[in-house]
């Protein structure tokens, strides 16, 4: 090869890794990163692994590829696109789980009551609980997590064993009108949640009741939960 031809050669080469590298010259995906990062993780704080299993999945892993795109060179624009796409997925996630706590904020789930030291469901708890049922038929993603009460009388231990009958037997009831019984949780506060103050018949009434918390999938609903059965 003559000396002309080598240094056209390089020269060709010199023109070659200069237009590669201005190609490359673009900012790192910093914004889109974080971006990408925050809409995730607000995906996950609502529940999302959840309410919207499939999007967070997908936002997840798109996240992940983001971030090893970033970390090898000249792929910045491949990162880019894929933590723009993962912080939409997150973004179909929360709208998803958003539209299921409305739902839940509007559901009416009704609490029931019963006599005192009974946990048999009475006539007019029956009538409720067929409304109940009702609406967890129309919602079928929606569980729900029953927390049966006492009211003060009685000591600790009694009141959680018969709080908790309360609970199953409300359950029971339900399943009874075709509920799914792996939608109900059943749960025993006893006598902790007071609803109404005082020792009068009426505050010690509205006191023995089963509560219902509807929920998502079958999240956790507080600590004053002591005994959960399913």
């Amino acid at each position: 090869m003559s000396g002309q031809s080598k240094r056209f050669l390089g020269l060709v080469l010199v023109l070659f890794s200069v237009v590669y590298l201005a190609s490359c010259a673009v900012p790192p995906p910093t914004q889109e990163l974080a971006d990408a990062e925050t809409a995730v993780q607000e995906a996950r704080d609502m529940g999302a692994a959840e309410c919207a299993p499939e999007e967070l999945a997908a936002a997840e892993a798109a996240l992940a590829k983001g971030k090893a795109w970033a970390s090898e060179f000249c792929s910045e624009l491949e990162a880019r696109r894929m933590l723009i796409d993962a912080r939409a997925k997150a973004e179909e996630a929360k709208v998803k789980c958003a539209t299921v706590e409305e739902i839940i904020a509007e559901l009416e789930l009704r609490d029931i009551f019963f006599d005192f030291d009974r946990y048999n469901v009475r006539p007019d708890a029956a009538a409720v609980l067929q409304e109940n049922a009702e609406v967890l038929a129309q919602n079928p993603d929606v569980h729900v997590v029953i927390e049966g009460y006492a009211d003060i009388r009685g000591n600790a231990a009694y009141n959680l064993r018969l709080a908790q009958n309360r609970a199953d037997s409300t359950k029971a009831f339900l399943v009874n009108m075709g509920v799914d019984p792996a939608r109900v949780t059943t749960t025993s506060g006893g006598a902790t949640q007071q609803f109404a103050a005082g020792s009068s018949e009426d505050a010690y009434q509205l006191n023995r009741r089963a509560h219902f918390v509807p929920t998502v999938g079958m999240s956790s609903v507080g600590a004053r939960i002591t005994i959960v059965k399913k």
